[in-house]
């Protein structure tokens, strides 16, 4: 996606320019907003996704690897919840080289080995408010559900259009802002971009209150 993003003065929103699209209303003076539809996160010529959220994940995996002085091997054997379960040595070697687009659920049951957080992984960074620390998988999809239907509604927008805006089909969408399904994280990071937010950060923001279900 060929994207730009730019700061309306007047009105002090984020204005999302694209080469191609259609223009969807937004409140504020600005009044328009082009956007794309797109399918997440493409591969370059060498199988990589240009997503954050995979990169910092391979970050802090390799950091705890290395402050635990173990072989991927014996890396990839913290992750086994009981014998003959858990995470596959491939899964984690493609999740360690940023091959793999790794899901919450498997992310919750990484952190939960390494005695981490999934935020942790996420954003590879320490500086955090105590409480993102604590958040599981289930809290975060809530928290993407309340994103998506608060931006839906800040837009105007039926569910089929915000839908497309986001690149995914109505029943998809339907279960996202449900808070329901396994989210993945190049799916985090194309809702992200499609919305001009950052994936590293826009679903730890301390405003954003999830939906009680």
């Amino acid at each position: 996606m060929n994207a730009g993003v730019g700061n309306d003065r007047r009105s002090g929103y984020v204005v999302c320019h694209f080469t191609t699209g259609y223009i969807v209303e937004a409140k504020g003076p600005s009044d328009r907003q082009v956007v794309r539809t797109h399918r997440f996160m493409r591969r370059n010529g060498n199988g990589e996704v240009d997503n954050p959220l995979r990169s910092n994940i391979a970050t802090v995996l390799e950091a705890e690897r290395r402050r635990r002085r173990l072989r991927h091997q014996d890396m990839a054997q913290l992750f086994h919840t009981s014998p003959g379960e858990g995470l596959a040595y491939r899964t984690y070697i493609k999740t360690a080289r940023r091959r793999n687009n790794v899901t919450l659920r498997t992310l919750d049951m990484m952190a939960r080995s390494l005695r981490i957080s999934i935020a942790a992984l996420l954003t590879a960074r320490t500086d955090i408010e105590p409480w993102v620390h604590e958040l599981e998988d289930h809290s975060i999809r809530r928290r993407l559900g309340a994103i998506l239907n608060s931006e839906r509604a800040r837009r105007n927008l039926l569910l089929y259009q915000m839908a497309e805006l986001i690149g995914v089909s109505e029943i998809t969408f339907g279960k996202l802002e449900r808070g329901a399904g396994n989210v993945s994280v190049d799916t985090i990071a194309g809702i992200a971009k499609s919305l001009c937010l950052d994936p590293t950060t826009f679903l730890f923001q301390d405003q954003i209150a999830p939906r009680s279900r």
